[in-house]
């Protein structure tokens, strides 16, 4: 089975997994977090070399912070369960980086940053970023269409802030979690700042949820 090929079956059944886990209960939703932040945390600790005890436990404490974050999105709004809120992030994310992906190979002549991720381009970014805002039209309409870009460009930066301690590691992958991904490290990379941001833009903005009118 060729490569590509492994990639797209375990990408979809990872893409169905989270929308289902964040959609069918606020249990779910919080198992898929933790889930993910326990091996996030282990993966950082067995692939960093010669690291610190302060350093594991200084990342832990982020993780923790963050993962309260993303649990408690989908009640930010209304105090009722919405996964709406939580799944037009992780379309956002998605949209991004499908956008990077097919803009960024054919087109891809000028690197962001080579020394650390030699595939990233800046036409890569610019596609994944015009991706995300066409996607946020059509979650929150015009108004916000903003915010796209924005989250775009901090799941670049989330992944790039990954790739860097790949690379000072010596490290392919983070983990072999999910077949032709990597691991939990590498699939969240773009979440790591995106998730902040959009929690303090839920409370200061007055968003409208289009997958309100879809999710039944």
């Amino acid at each position: 089975m060729s490569e590509t090929l492994v990639r797209s079956l375990s990408g979809a059944v990872f893409g169905v997994l989270v929308i289902g886990l964040v959609y069918y209960s606020p249990w779910t939703n919080a198992l898929l977090w933790a889930s993910a932040s326990i091996l996030a945390v282990r993966e950082f600790k067995v692939g960093t070399k010669r690291a610190s005890l302060a350093t594991v436990w200084g990342f832990a404490a982020f993780v923790a912070l963050w993962m309260c974050m993303v649990i408690g999105l989908p009640w930010q709004n209304t105090g009722a369960y919405e996964p709406s809120v939580l799944l037009s992030l992780v379309f956002i994310i998605w949209a991004a980086d499908s956008g990077a992906y097919f803009v960024g190979k054919p087109l891809g002549k000028h690197k962001l940053m080579p020394s650390v991720s030699p595939g990233k381009s800046w036409e890569g970014l610019m596609g994944g970023a015009a991706s995300a805002a066409v996607v946020a039209y059509f979650l929150w309409g015009a108004s916000f269409v903003w915010v796209g870009p924005l989250l775009a460009v901090l799941g670049t930066a989330g992944d790039l802030m990954e790739s860097s301690w790949k690379r000072r590691n010596g490290l392919k992958d983070s983990g072999a979690i999910m077949p032709g991904h990597g691991g939990v490290l590498d699939r969240f990379d773009g979440f790591a700042l995106t998730i902040p941001v959009y929690f303090v833009l839920l409370s200061l903005l007055p968003f409208e949820f289009a997958l309100k009118a879809i999710l039944p």
